[in-house]
């Protein structure tokens, strides 16, 4: 039951976020600026955090990170294929359905869940799965997005439409930030550093009000096969990948169960902010709340094989 006691507070921050937004405490403008907060702000300082400190030498696992990798993508590549060809999506529907079937919460709700059961171990886990994160599956996403935007003829054109697109992008200006510092050994002013630990921890909070918000303002379901379709490869394909995986790049000791936790873990909590970036917002926080809803479940069965084993 533990596993609720992790996503409960979550949900509880994203239903304050709608109750406030559906009673007209705050406005359409005023979740607006917090997703943009978020998008501008907190999530960068999250990934200055955790890739600058991290000791890449120390941390890795190199089967547990191609595992990973390899499952991510391999999600990431059917969602966009069947989303293409057989739900007829554009090719925009078909990239954010990927994007929300190869990219898990591990920061918000897989790494709390693998903290609560192996009193506080496995740190290393959540770093690698934060370095795949940010340095394949988002950028990857987001490049892929960026060429469905575009609207020039000329592949040349395109190219450069994309690549300063994605020089403005915060998340791509900060895991670049991140690695110059880690990779310089650049040790940053102190008071630096504090200032973006104390803005990476209003991450979590305002990522959630934002999407509670933003519900609030257009709460209606729709779309429900591409919902469906999306929230099983997140929970039941990404997670069956690995274990596949697992018996040709094998993981020792109980680290294989983290990261099948990882693996059955919710899509990321500012899915829908990115997808508001290409008009995708509402899909994607319908999605998001029933795959983390739903999320309970997966992570059960994946805790109940981890403590039976």
């Amino acid at each position: 039951m533990f596993v609720f006691e992790v996503l409960l507070p979550l949900i509880f921050i994203v239903a304050v976020g709608f109750l406030t937004t559906k009673k007209g405490f705050f406005s359409q403008q005023f979740v607006a600026e917090v997703s943009k907060f978020v998008l501008y702000v907190s999530l960068p300082a999250v990934i200055i955090s955790s890739l600058s400190s991290i000791e890449l030498g120390q941390v890795i696992h190199v089967n547990f990170m191609l595992v990973y990798a390899i499952a991510g993508l391999s999600a990431m590549t059917v969602a966009i294929l069947v989303s293409k060809g057989l739900l007829k999506s554009t090719w925009t529907e078909s990239f954010i359905n990927g994007l929300g079937s190869g990219m898990p919460n591990s920061a918000f709700v897989g790494f709390p869940v693998v903290l609560s059961l192996y009193d506080g171990q496995f740190i290393e886990a959540f770093l690698m799965c934060v370095l795949i994160e940010n340095l394949v599956f988002i950028p990857l996403s987001l490049i892929s997005l960026e060429f469905a935007q575009g609207r020039s003829s000329s592949i040349s054109e395109q190219l450069k439409i994309v690549a300063g697109r994605i020089s403005r992008n915060p998340i791509i200006l900060a895991i670049s930030f991140a690695l110059v510092v880690n990779i310089a050994g650049i040790r940053l002013p102190e008071f630096m550093t504090e200032g973006v630990s104390i803005f990476a921890k209003t991450s979590v909070a305002l990522a959630l009000f934002a999407i509670g918000g933003a519900l609030g303002q257009s709460l209606k379901f729709e779309q429900f096969r591409r919902i469906a379709f999306v929230s099983s490869m997140k929970l039941v394909f990404f997670p069956l990948v690995v274990v596949a995986l697992l018996m040709t790049l094998p993981v020792e000791g109980d680290l294989k169960y983290v990261l099948l936790i990882f693996a059955a873990s919710p899509m990321l909590s500012i899915y829908p902010i990115l997808g508001g970036l290409y008009q995708q917002q509402r899909f994607c926080l319908n999605t998001l709340i029933i795959t983390t809803v739903a999320s309970g479940l997966s992570l059960s069965v994946v805790i109940a094989i981890t403590t039976s084993s």
